[in-house]
């Protein structure tokens, strides 16, 4: 999927001017998650039941899962995504270019992949871009979303997640991510959000994630230019409350 085609594929999937969302339309961003190593089977059927009295866009969960997710949203129109990589992005490249095979076998329709913060740091650019090209033309080949999670609080600098952002635009990811939510330093913050977005401009998506707590939370960050958020509180979001969940 070339830079024209996936520019489209993003402004066919946002049809909601991402600056006049209203709260009743919070839901069609939100990615239902439930990220917890110990989350059970109940769990995941339980999430998959409010995505779809929700209509959220899609639920993320963990691979181990992926099966009993794609089960449980059959024909719901809610989309399955799994993360790889996660939360470190230190394992190796091979290790997750098979598991975004594997999952992608398995019917998943969106990848949400960590980068190696590492490399980043180091300035390693081309193991960094190679690696997120590799997950790419996994995804690519089958028509699947890729989003690429830049863990922004890790990198530190504003350099540091431009540079993140052009590597994971050019190398073929369909979203940018702020955060895997996991992190010490934090989750998703607005300025990172608004930077990422002046990166990749209109052809990219931007995914807000972790620390977005209230219906208001979603409205800035979307203001600020997320097109989708990442948080295990979507039900108590939508109804009005406040989340006070880890992610």
């Amino acid at each position: 999927m070339s830079i024209q085609e996936r520019a489209v594929f993003i402004e066919n999937t946002f049809e909601i001017p991402v600056q006049q969302v209203e709260k009743k339309d919070i839901n069609k961003f939100i990615d239902h998650t439930l990220l917890a190593s110990d989350a059970t089977p109940d769990q995941i059927k339980k999430l998959c039941e409010e995505a779809k009295k929700y209509k959220f866009a899609s639920v993320c969960v963990n691979g181990c899962y992926a099966k009993l997710a794609l089960e449980e949203l059959k024909n719901s129109g809610v989309k399955t995504c799994c993360v790889i990589g996660f939360p470190l992005g230190s394992m190796t490249t091979n290790a997750k270019v098979f598991e975004t095979r594997d999952l992608i076998e398995q019917g998943v329709e969106e990848i949400d992949m960590v980068i190696n913060q590492g490399w980043m740091k180091a300035g390693m650019y081309r193991e960094v871009f190679e690696e997120i090209q590799f997950i790419a033309i996994e995804c690519h080949k089958k028509h699947r979303v890729l989003k690429v999670i830049i863990e922004a609080t890790c990198l530190e600098t504003d350099q540091l997640i431009i540079d993140a952002c052009i590597l994971s635009q050019s190398a073929g990811a369909d979203f940018v991510k702020t955060s895997t939510g996991t992190h010490k330093n934090g989750g998703a913050k607005i300025e990172h959000v608004k930077l990422m977005r002046e990166v990749v401009g209109k052809s990219c998506g931007v995914k807000a994630a972790g620390g977005v707590r209230t219906a208001e939370d979603c409205q800035k960050m979307i203001e600020a230019g997320a097109t989708r958020i990442g948080t295990s509180g979507g039900v108590k979001i939508v109804e009005g409350q406040e989340h006070t969940g880890g992610y």
